[in-house]
């Protein structure tokens, strides 16, 4: 039931509603170069081969012949498609249909699916997308059905604006991500006396105390996958400069450039880490999540996802704290789309609706590394502290959209290859960094 006079509740659909009603900038068109496309938001990038390993624990198991089978292809992977995969036993109830999933790395699920509408083939009946930006490119290129129908938008945090072409809704929302910070395990932070950083001279300190403690290889993890990872704590650092979130949300909504000043000092204060040595070699985002475990990398700037990856052994033993000085945090959200050449619209249609219930998403929020777009899920779905902590700790400043998500390309793609090829060389010029990202920015804001 939910608890509308409860305080807690309040504040969490105060949080979710102030993350969805924030503004998105949408592309026109995207091409099928389009490599790296858009960012994987929600956990462990699956590196099976193109399209990914059918999940063969689909498929309603009461051998009811009447089900029609509705195929989902998203990036999850590993615990989360685990959590995912109970969620789809919860909507094989609901719905009368057998869901198969299949997992894709990200590059497989842009890019290929991509080149499947473009040749007029349905990947799956339904594709979870995170970027908003493209969700519109392809409604406006014909690719995508309408299923507006699929949700109420009353009882959502997330504004259906966000996926409107032409005053019809062309995705439904699921998996919310905030990102609030630097992770860390409370036992390693109490077993060598270090404590959450209240400054950023604190923060420093931090780090420095951190290196100096065996067996610890660099005092923060620096994820990879196509890009992303590094981007999230570059946009922690554009917020944590004078009105960082409303200068976040300016370069998302055109009223801001990479010519700031902010931007610059952003990026100064990033290669002072590095120069000091507290940045760790860059590996895959999920494989990072084992060195974090194993307190080689004790801070780990990540998502909301963080306690349901496979690495996270004891979701009780994680803390997280804010980058500070900033005053946002940035959220995303998965989507679930339906393609326009799928043969099964309308069990794909009833399938989402139910992954999107209240229900549904409370399946995956009792345990962890999920919070709800659908509002009417209750506060205490979520049973891991620390994920019920995260909206307290989001309504403490701005929520604002991912940045590079929001913007998509080919200030994205130009994003995470300017930020990969500075935690190659960290000796790369600001100027140059700013200038390519203020070029590709300025495109992609003219593609709107």
């Amino acid at each position: 039931m939910k608890e509308e006079d409860s305080d807690s509740f309040i504040s969490r659909r105060r949080v979710l509603r102030t993350t969805g009603a924030a503004s998105v900038v949408g592309l026109a068109g995207c091409t099928s170069n389009d490599e790296d496309g858009n960012e994987n938001e929600g956990g462990n990038e699956n590196n099976s081969d193109d399209g990914g390993n059918e999940d063969d624990s689909g498929g309603n198991e009461d051998g009811n012949d009447e089900a029609q089978q509705v195929k989902v292809t998203g990036v999850w992977s590993g615990g989360e498609q685990e959590d995912f995969r109970a969620v789809a036993d919860h909507v094989e109830d609901q719905a009368n249909v057998a869901v198969q999933y299949h997992p894709r790395t990200t590059d497989s699920l842009l890019t290929g699916t991509l080149m499947d509408y473009e040749s007029g083939v349905a990947p799956a009946d339904v594709v979870v997308m995170p970027s908003p930006a493209r969700i519109l490119s392809d409604a406006r290129n014909g690719h995508l059905e309408p299923i507006g129908d699929t949700w109420d938008a009353e009882n959502f945090a997330v504004d259906p604006e966000r996926v409107t072409v032409d005053g019809e809704v062309y995705a439904a929302p699921f998996k919310m991500d905030l990102k609030p910070g630097f992770w860390y395990r409370k036992s390693f932070f109490d077993e060598h006396g270090l404590s959450e950083p209240g400054s950023y001279d604190e923060f420093l300190s931090l780090c420095d105390e951190i290196s100096g403690i065996e067996g610890v290889d660099a005092p923060i993890a620096s994820g990879n996958g196509t890009g992303w990872p590094l981007s999230d704590i570059t946009e922690g650092f554009l917020m944590r400069q004078e009105n960082g979130a409303e200068f976040q949300q300016g370069l998302i909504d055109g009223d801001a450039s990479f010519t700031d000043d902010r931007a610059r000092t952003a990026f100064e204060e990033i290669k002072e880490l590095h120069d000091m040595g507290y940045f760790s070699e860059t590996r895959n985002f999920g494989v990072q999540y084992e060195y974090f475990w194993e307190n080689t990398l004790p801070l780990y700037f990540m998502g909301s996802f963080t306690p349901a990856q496979e690495a996270v052994k004891d979701a009780s033993d994680l803390g997280v704290f804010r980058l500070p000085g900033t005053d946002g945090v940035t959220s995303s959200v998965n989507w679930f789309t339906v393609p326009a050449y799928t043969e099964n619209t309308e069990a794909a249609k009833s399938a989402v609706s139910e992954f999107v219930s209240a229900d549904g998403q409370q399946v995956w929020a009792e345990r962890g590394g999920f919070i709800a777009s659908n509002t009417e899920v209750p506060d205490d779905a979520y049973q891991i502290e620390v994920m019920a902590n995260l909206p307290d700790l989001a309504n403490e400043v701005t929520v604002v959209p991912d940045l590079d998500d929001a913007l998509g390309n080919p200030f994205q793609e130009e994003f995470w290859s300017q930020l990969k090829g500075l935690w190659s060389d960290p000796s790369t010029a600001i100027d140059s960094i700013v200038e390519s990202l203020d070029s590709a920015h300025q495109e992609s804001l003219s593609e709107e």
